[in-house]
């Protein structure tokens, strides 16, 4: 899930919510990690802030699995 809203002026900024019942704090880490780079990898508007909850999907998930994901979040209203 991505959730948006506008932010300061200047670069996007990116918050991870990863929930314990994903699993534990190697697995939560890993995918915190994959859905950073994720961010990386995708258009993020300036001057927005975006909260990206994953569940447990994320961790099983190709890296462009992942991408596309976000890219199509970042396209719905």
């Amino acid at each position: 899930m991505l959730v948006s809203a506008p932010g300061q002026p200047g670069p996007p900024r990116v918050g991870l919510v990863v929930p314990r019942s994903v699993g534990k704090a190697v697995v939560r880490n890993r995918i915190k990690r994959r859905l950073r780079h994720a961010a990386t990898q995708t258009a993020l508007e300036p001057g927005v802030d975006y909260v990206i909850i994953a569940n447990r999907k994320v961790e099983e998930a190709t890296f462009p699995e992942i991408v596309g994901w976000l890219n199509r979040a970042l396209e719905a209203p």
